[in-house]
């Protein structure tokens, strides 16, 4: 099988994990990265080994040679990005929000179909096996008629007013942070467990701290403190939230959403109700999973029935032996990769899709458009579609 030739625009947090996964995935070889600085594009390049390292994009982009393009970069240019990727006729892996506004999402989705390429959305939490199981389980008939769904995304990593980012800017970020950030994931894992859609959001933000140091001349930090000297400014996008959902056939639920809880690194959970038992997930423990009944509970680990089957690249580890985020990404961009790899037709219908669409990020930024419009109006708004 000859590899697919792939670029990740993008050399930030997420980019070098892409690179990571693309390789493990076994069905591409990574041959260029972009990026904004280009003595930074040089050195990420030369420390994950990939040959080219470029900052003109239009001329990634008019590579006919190049078949993927994943885009990692800050949430305002992605939809600049990925258009330009579709237009060229490269099949593409879109980091999320895929958009800032419903409409443009929309159109990438529209976008994507007219130009017949395969778009995937890295919802990153899809890829856990315990995140699948569940899935099934719950489609089986587990949990029986389903009732409750609570849980929530609590982190810390933005807990102090030193602490620093470009997602705090509603120029480069989007007018939502905590929410679009990681609170669009716990919307996306809530509707996939479940295979439920939310139709409504009742939604209270709160920004916590008002003001913060940002390092002067803008330098974005990730997941640390701004060093060096720094100016005080006004901060407009929330640190956290609160909300209540109701799903399609009646069942109710509510997430809290945080980036600043002191103690917490990446607290996704999911607790789910039916009438006849309750699941619950947490990825910081994500190879397990609780099945709580009234007469006696069970713990689910990860066996062998688990991982991704007979395929290309670097399988999974035995079971015993722990795997998480960087795994749960590479297993979720295999069929993806699969997929084009086939030369089939991206499917008509996102889904019966073996990965994200480009519709599951819409989805997204439509939840997200809906708790900013419910916190807007202290009231129930419905999410569109």
């Amino acid at each position: 099988m000859s590899l697919l030739r792939a670029a990740v625009i993008g050399t930030g947090f997420v980019g070098p994990f892409h690179v990571d996964a693309i390789r493990r995935g076994g069905y591409a070889e990574v041959v260029a990265i972009a990026g904004s600085d280009r003595e930074r594009t040089r050195a990420r390049a030369a420390a994950l080994g990939v040959a080219h390292a470029t900052t003109d994009v239009g001329a990634l982009l008019a590579d006919p040679a190049i078949d993927v393009v994943h885009v990692c970069t800050p949430n305002r240019t992605h939809v600049e990005l990925a258009t330009a990727a579709l237009e060229a006729g490269k099949h593409l892996v879109l980091e999320k929000p895929v958009a800032l506004d419903a409409g443009s999402a929309r159109g990438l989705v529209d976008l994507a179909a007219r130009r017949a390429r395969h778009a995937a959305v890295a919802l990153t939490y899809r890829g856990y096996p315990m995140v699948r199981r569940a899935r099934e389980l719950i489609a089986a008939g587990e949990v029986g008629e389903l009732r409750l769904v609570h849980g929530g995304y609590i982190q810390d990593w933005l807990a102090n007013p030193t602490d620093y980012n470009w997602r705090l800017e509603p120029d480069t970020g989007g007018a939502s942070r905590a929410v679009a950030d990681i609170g669009s994931h716990w919307f996306d894992i809530a509707e996939y467990m479940t295979g439920r859609r939310i139709e409504a959001v009742f939604a209270d933000l709160a920004t916590f701290l008002p003001r913060r140091s940002r390092p002067v001349g803008g330098a974005a930090l990730a997941f640390g403190a701004a060093s060096g000297p720094t100016e005080d400014v006004e901060v407009h996008s929330e640190d956290a939230a609160t909300i209540l959902v109701r799903f399609e056939g009646g069942a109710r639920g509510a997430a809290v959403i945080s980036q600043v809880s002191p103690g917490r690194k990446n607290g996704l959970s999911l607790e789910i109700a039916g009438s006849r038992t309750t699941l619950d997930w947490d990825q910081e423990d994500g190879e397990r999973l609780t099945i709580r009944g009234r007469a006696e509970s069970r713990i689910l680990t990860r066996g062998a029935e688990d991982g991704p089957g007979a395929g290309p690249g670097i399988p999974s580890l035995p079971a015993g032996h722990p795997e998480g985020w960087a795994e749960a990404l590479r297993d979720l961009l295999r069929p993806f990769y699969a997929a084009v790899a086939s030369g089939a037709r991206p499917p008509a219908d996102p889904a019966v899709a073996p990965y994200p669409t480009l519709a599951a990020g819409a989805r997204g930024v439509a939840f997200v458009e809906a708790v900013l419009a419910s916190a807007r109006t202290e009231s129930w708004v419905p999410i569109p579609g």
